[in-house]
């Protein structure tokens, strides 16, 4: 039996265990209400695998980011070298590209309104409702390119007439300091509003080693406000106005460090090896690359360049929500925009080589929704449009990159992406008999996309005037510079529900995203690479939701399968970034179980399991190979177990929480410096509050173990580097809060 057989065997040993045993002073779960069809349901009656959490287990979790609830949502992963660019992975779907003009396939939405720049991302976590994460394509409702599926961030709305607020402080290891605040209420008999705040200032966890000094690193420094109004303005029509704005000012980021790759650690001769798992010539896997960094830490870097980043974003909503006859209109109207500068030490201190990225992106969208109901019938029809332009420049630094000259000697890739797309879409379920539903949805999607892009060459110090190395113009491919692409998404899906409590639900959705370019910022991509083409999945989905022990027991679980046509797969080609299309297909499933079996103690336990083939990807020293997706470990699982009690005139909770991720890939070519072992991560939180609810105070460590482990890997063979980033190691922290 193998490892990972043993392990599933205890997993469902242990929920069997679970279901069938006897439990004493149970206590019902609270009710999970999530708007995974764009209208609020309860978690299990909604025939999608969604993990979600209110905005009281965010709290009890220390979500201060939107990355910080990767830990405690199966299949769902993260990697990022810097604030300025987060990738999410959902069942191993992801698109690690780290280029600004590129949109993910795990779409992300803040209040109902999509987030196209990855950029925008990773953003602070503040006065929030809820956070749904749903698995699977979503484009028959959410549309727009989530063909792994979404992650929805939804803020706290001025709902409430009362006065009411908090504020928090909080303060951790390396320099972390952090003040949170939020007040909301009735201002008129119609209208209500809400004001939140907040700002973080971290030093950061990399630092220069000795002879280096180069600024220290994976810190953060900005703010966020959101300001929303709630308005009645008549008995049938509701209007919500939202503005948000966030600055971040020089955080300090952008450092990697280095270790050497290309070497076998034992002969010390040149190897560069694929280290695929289902390469019948390397069956074991990857055994011989050496991780060390040449710093001999994973905290140190040995830089000598001053990097960071800026970054700017607004954003203005209007909703507005009508009743109409008998059925519910909603209009979604927004305006996004961000700037961001960018630059990093590509080259680690082994050599110059300097990366420097600035990006402003506009976008506006409008979403218009009509939905209604009868006896045994729910449906609803809508329309988007989506306007995005996209102003990006790259460059690269340094007689080491650029082969020769000085190290001024630069390149500079200019790129400009105007993008619209509109849709029409529906969905409608069918009680057709007591316990049975025929849900079907279609959305036909219109992606039309035009690129201009220059690229220019100098070296002042050798006296090379900047002059035109390439223009997309002179390029003779027909349609290399646009993308004009039509298609549709569609759901078919039965639900079962065959007692109180249960869902059996049989699903196929076809998912879609459009295509986009490469924007080469070396020269090195063929012209007729520069384009890659438009992905499509075909997703089979077999899910059951059940609730035991009078409620105080949840378990959901699904299985799927995955058929991708062009799916668009990221590697480096040369020392150049591409996107390619490829064959690909997957299989897995999700578990997950929250549980009271006593009063005050709560028990989430999840599992996932991938297994992927992408049948051919670009290397690095050139070829093609087979691979697994990247940041998709075979097999994840998840705990956290918090129990709260009576003390001191108040409450004391203890929670303990962690993750374990099998073996996985960083990097798209599965190369062996991309090869990351399993490893696990667990966090530990004590809180008390005082008796009237108001005030909270919390200390806590992350990273308990001190456990080191990459969160990003970059492999530039042909320079005889791997770049890296580990993820923070322990840190103790605490904080107050205080709520009226």
């Amino acid at each position: 039996m193998t490892a990972k057989s043993i392990r599933v065997s205890c997993l469902v040993a242990a929920l069997g265990l679970l279901i069938t045993g006897e439990s004493y002073a149970q206590e019902a779960l609270e009710e999970v209400v999530v708007s995974a069809n764009k209208r609020e349901q309860n978690l299990q009656d909604v025939g999608i695998s969604v993990s979600a959490f209110s905005g009281d287990q965010l709290q009890k979790l220390g979500a201060v980011n939107t990355t910080d609830i990767v830990q405690q949502v199966p299949a769902l992963h993260m990697t990022a070298f810097t604030a300025a660019f987060t990738v999410f992975s959902l069942r191993g779907i992801s698109q690690n590209n780290f280029q600004d003009n590129l949109e993910a396939p795990v779409a992300v939405y803040m209040d109902g309104v999509y987030i196209a720049n990855m950029n925008a991302i990773n953003a602070q976590l503040f006065d929030m409702s809820r956070v749904e994460v749903l698995r699977g394509p979503q484009g028959t409702l959410f549309g727009r390119n989530a063909t792994g599926g979404l992650i929805h961030f939804v803020s706290h709305q001025p709902t409430e007439t009362t006065t009411n607020g908090y504020l928090d402080a909080g303060v951790a290891e390396f320099g972390t300091y952090s003040a949170e605040a939020a007040v909301g209420g009735a201002l008129t008999n119609r209208v209500r509003g809400r004001l939140a705040g907040r700002f973080e200032k971290s030093d950061g966890y990399v630092k220069a080693a000795p002879g280096a000094t180069g600024q220290t690193s994976d810190g953060a420094n900005g703010y966020a406000l959101r300001g929303a109004l709630q308005i009645d303005a008549n008995d049938t029509v509701k209007l919500d106005l939202t503005m948000k704005y966030s600055k971040d000012d020089k955080v300090p980021t952008g450092q990697y460090v280095i270790s050497l790759a290309g070497f076998d650690k034992n002969s010390g001769l040149g190897r560069f090896t694929n280290a695929y798992s289902g390469d019948p010539n390397n069956p074991t896997g990857p055994t011989n690359f050496d991780r060390t960094p040449i710093t001999g830490s994973p905290y140190l870097h040995a830089s000598n360049e001053d990097t960071y980043f800026n970054r700017e974003s607004k954003s203005l909503t209007a909703q507005a929500t009508a009743k109409v006859g008998g059925a519910e209109l909603v209009s979604i109207s927004n305006w996004q925009h961000l700037d961001k500068f960018y630059i990093e030490d590509s080259g680690g201190g082994l050599f110059f080589f300097p990366y420097n990225t600035i990006v402003a992106d506009d976008q506006w969208s409008q979403e218009l929704r009509l939905s209604g109901s009868a006896e045994r019938f729910r449906w609803q029809v809508g329309a988007y449009y989506l306007d995005m332009k996209w102003d990006t420049f790259q460059s690269v630094t340094g007689s080491t990159i650029l082969g020769g000259g000085s190290e001024g000697h630069k390149l500079s890739t200019f790129g400009l992406i105007k993008s619209t797309n509109w849709s029409a879409f529906g969905q409608t379920e069918y009680d057709f008999a007591d316990k049975w539903t025929l849900v079907t949805g279609l959305r036909w999607s219109q992606d039309d996309k035009k690129l201009q892009m220059h690229r220019i060459e100098e070296d002042l110090p050798n006296g090379v005037q900047p002059f035109e190395q390439f223009n997309l113009n002179s390029v003779a491919i027909k349609g290399i510079d646009t993308v004009d692409y039509g298609d549709y998404a569609a759901r078919l899906q039965i639900n079962y529900k065959p007692s109180t409590g249960q869902l059996v639900y049989l699903a196929f959705n076809r998912g879609i995203k459009g295509g986009n370019w490469s924007l080469d910022p070396l020269g090195a991509v063929a012209n007729e690479n520069l384009k890659h083409n438009e992905e499509i999945l075909a997703a089979y989905e077999l899910g059951w939701k059940t609730e035991f022990w009078n409620g105080a027991a949840r378990l959901n679980s699904a299985l799927y399968y995955y058929d991708y046509k062009g799916y668009q797969a990221f590697s480096l080609n040369g020392l150049t970034p591409q996107v390619s299309n490829s064959g690909a297909k997957s299989h897995g499933g999700e578990i997950e179980l929250t549980a009271s079996p006593l009063k005050g103690l709560e028990l989430m336990l999840g599992a996932s399991f991938i297994d992927s083939t992408v049948d051919t990807v670009p290397t690095v020293f050139g070829g093609t190979t087979k691979a697994e997706f990247p940041s998709a470990p075979k097999t994840s699982l998840n705990v956290l177990a918090r129990y709260e009690w009576p003390a001191l005139a108040g409450k004391l909770s203890a929670q303990l929480d962690g993750q374990w991720n099998d073996h996985q890939f960083l990097e798209g070519t599965n190369s062996e410096v991309s090869s990351e072992p399993a490893y696990a991560v667990w966090n530990a939180r004590a809180s008390y509050r005082t008796g009237s609810d108001k005030l909270l105070f919390t200390a806590y460590v992350r990273n308990l173990t001190d456990k080191a482990y990459r969160s990003y890997d970059l492999d530039l063979g042909l320079l005889g580097i791997v770049e890296q980033v580990y993820a923070p190691p322990r840190q103790f922290g605490a904080s107050l809060s205080y709520h009226w």
